[in-house]
């Protein structure tokens, strides 16, 4: 057993430059772990509210002191003296005392930054890395990962409307392959972004900015650099749409190309870039509540796998109605979107049962240590979103990648994801 002696809370500053806060819990058996909350750049209105000071003086109101002030008046001494191996009943103490659906009492940032360093922290009692703790004893693999290319919508530097463009390497064995044929494509990029005539820019996710606002010739640049790379046969493509950014309620159309056009012509893209490229996934095609429209993309994409974001927010009432209409096929998992690791894990485990695709990822603005790699190990997710092969937070948490696949055996190190490549029949 491994008590909690002390909970200290504190503010420091996120990858954007941006006020976070940061827990460190430590046990009466010297065991420490450290946990912050990451804010995304498109943020679902379901998600956890962060709570921040919204004292425009200090920070642009983006402080964290009130979220500390709850720390240190509330949670910490309502979870001082339990077990840090009891992760459920810490993360539910502390959700009963928050009291809201959406985490806005004590802050879905106060919830989340505690419950990872309690999850880290038993990690550090039992002399274990974060995803073996997590593993609980069984074997685990790397997760297939996909890498951020081009960035346009609140990523961007350009007018391309839709956020992401990744590759996603699914023929290699190891990561250390994978990130090298990441790494040798986007060496590329900027010379066939610069032929097409465009400036090369860095959107918000350390991506490249896009010379087209066609998505179609987005994947055409993509495809000529994995060809002149020699990694074309090894790759396939996935899109974030983030289409809450581009949707506009009031015409209930989508600002698409200079045109506000409808869910059926959004449809209908994805449906004609799936025809010349093969499209692994493509996340968050339509907005944020349209669960209809989610199960009509479902049906008319196959095989590609329709992957909510901001629909499900890693909630698992709103992966119930998802299921429940048809409507999807893969969820994003951040964790700190529900609040709390306990509350994602519990979604993980009712979306794969039911056949979803469970796709860990991290946020645009967050922490050099995020643990959102190590948790997609741990609870032997298939794909995982790194971002792109640039910028310190991201290459950190690749290069800790490698050093995990250093402890497993075996010449493939990588998930198995046969299954879903199957269907586009590239072999």
């Amino acid at each position: 057993m491994s008590r909690i002696k002390n909970v200290v809370p504190r503010q420091i500053f996120d990858t954007k430059g941006r006020p976070m806060l940061e827990v460190d819990i430590v046990t009466d058996n010297g065991a420490m772990g450290r946990g912050s909350s990451p804010t995304g750049t498109s943020v679902g209105k379901h998600e956890a509210v962060v709570l921040r000071d919204m004292d425009i003086s200090s920070f642009g109101g983006l402080g964290v002191s009130r979220a500390i002030k709850n720390i240190q008046e509330i949670v910490a001494p309502a979870i001082i003296g339990m077990d840090v191996n009891e992760q459920e009943l810490i993360d539910n103490t502390i959700i009963a005392l928050d009291g809201t659906k959406n985490k806005a009492r004590l802050g879905g940032n106060t919830i989340y930054s505690t419950s990872i360093a309690v999850a880290r922290a038993a990690a550090c009692s039992n002399n274990l890395p974060l995803y073996r703790y997590l593993a609980k004893g069984k074997e685990v693999t790397i997760p297939v990962p996909t890498f951020n290319m081009i960035n346009g919508g609140s990523y961007g530097a350009s007018r391309l409307d839709f956020q992401e463009f990744m590759i996603v390497p699914w023929k290699a064995q190891t990561f250390r392959e994978a990130m090298q044929i990441a790494v040798e494509v986007f060496y590329i990029l900027p010379d066939i972004i610069r032929k097409k005539g465009g400036l090369v820019n860095t959107g918000n996710y350390s991506g490249y900015g896009a010379p087209v606002q066609d998505p179609a010739a987005v994947l055409d640049i993509l495809s000529t650099a994995a060809e002149a790379a020699g990694y074309l046969d090894k790759i396939v493509f996935a899109l974030d749409c983030a289409a809450s950014e581009i949707y506009d309620e009031t015409r209930n159309k989508y600002r698409f190309m200079e045109q506000f056009v409808t869910r059926e012509d959004i449809i209908n893209v994805i449906k004609e870039l799936s025809k010349k490229y093969p499209l692994l996934f493509v996340e968050d095609i339509l907005q944020e509540d349209d669960f209809a429209g989610f199960a009509l993309a479902t049906e008319q994409l196959y095989p590609t796998l329709v992957v909510g974001d901001d629909l499900f927010t890693t909630n698992i009432e709103r992966v119930k109605t998802g299921i429940k209409m048809h409507a999807g096929n893969g969820i994003i998992l951040k964790p700190n979107q529900v609040g709390s690791l306990t509350e994602a894990l519990v979604t993980k485990v009712y979306a794969s049962e039911r056949g979803f695709t469970v796709i860990p990822s991290g946020r645009a603005g967050g922490a050099v240590d995020d643990p959102i790699r190590e948790i997609a190990v741990g609870i032997k997710a298939p794909l995982v979103k790194v971002g792109a092969p640039r910028s310190g937070e991201r290459i950190n948490s690749m290069n800790q990648l490698l050093r995990i696949e250093e402890t497993l055996t075996g010449p493939r190190t990588l998930a198995d994801i046969g299954a879903i490549i199957a269907e586009f029949r590239l072999d």
